[in-house]
């Protein structure tokens, strides 16, 4: 059966001519180019969706109040199945706003996580590495359809990306700096390191103490470790760039 002859009957199918599809209609191969025949001509024509805002307007109830549930149930196929098998490998999961039930549930929720963060960074958005911590937020998350994501983590940016790039990154090294990261000394004393000597390029403590001024902290954006680690005051700051120099 050609193109035309499906299109023909899923019109009546939907018009009410036809109370259900012909049996044995969607077995096989041929079965789900049939299905494929009907989701770009239901989303394409009847519902004039360019294919680029497909993730955006297509859900799972776009697909079923059209009569397509039963044939997916068939293959048992979600809606995004659907999709895929009508256009296949155009659009990602994470890329709709109804991400398929359970899909970033257990360890393959969790490895479909990294993959997806993965591809956003390095194909979809072609992020510089040494970008990564400043341009990976809780905006990042939102705006890629990657809350589920956000979520498994715990809603930390620097746990996303330390699991998809492990030991690369600090925590102090992001926009959002996870909780209590500035109550904890190793961070404080590797964040404080990485500030004074490869940031601002001091070769001692000894000239960070005569030269180092709280512009710097806003200049490097560490106003929360000059906020949280020394309450906002410069002589805490020297205070410590003291005991360190001893």
């Amino acid at each position: 059966m050609d193109r035309e002859q499906v299109i023909e009957i899923y019109q009546q199918v939907l018009e009410g001519k036809r109370k259900r599809f012909p049996n044995y209609f969607f077995v096989g191969k041929e079965g789900k180019q049939y299905m494929s025949y009907m989701t770009c001509y239901l989303l394409e024509q009847r519902l004039s969706i360019p294919i680029h805002e497909i993730p955006l307007k297509v859900g799972a109830g776009t697909l079923w109040f059209h009569r397509l549930r039963p044939p997916a149930m068939l293959y048992g196929w979600n809606y995004y199945e659907v999709i895929d098998n009508a256009y296949p490998g155009i659009f990602k999961p994470w890329q709709f706003r109804q991400v398929p039930d359970k899909y970033w549930e257990g360890e393959e929720g969790k490895r479909r996580a990294i993959e997806a963060v993965k591809y956003v960074i390095e194909e979809e958005l072609k992020i510089p590495f040494k970008e990564i911590p400043l341009r990976v937020n809780f905006h990042f998350f939102k705006q890629h359809g990657l809350g589920g994501v956000f979520s498994l983590f715990r809603q930390s940016p620097f746990q996303v990306i330390e699991a998809v790039y492990p030991g690369f990154f600090k925590p102090w090294q992001f926009a959002n700096v996870p909780m209590n990261c500035w109550k904890n000394e190793t961070s404080i004393h590797e964040a404080m390191e990485d500030f004074l000597f490869v940031q601002l390029h001091f070769s001692s403590y000894e000239e960070a103490f005569l030269k180092l001024r709280s512009q710097h902290f806003n200049d490097f954006r560490l106003t929360g470790l000059f906020q949280m680690a020394f309450d906002s005051q410069m002589n805490n700051v020297k205070e410590w760039i003291r005991r360190q120099g001893t």
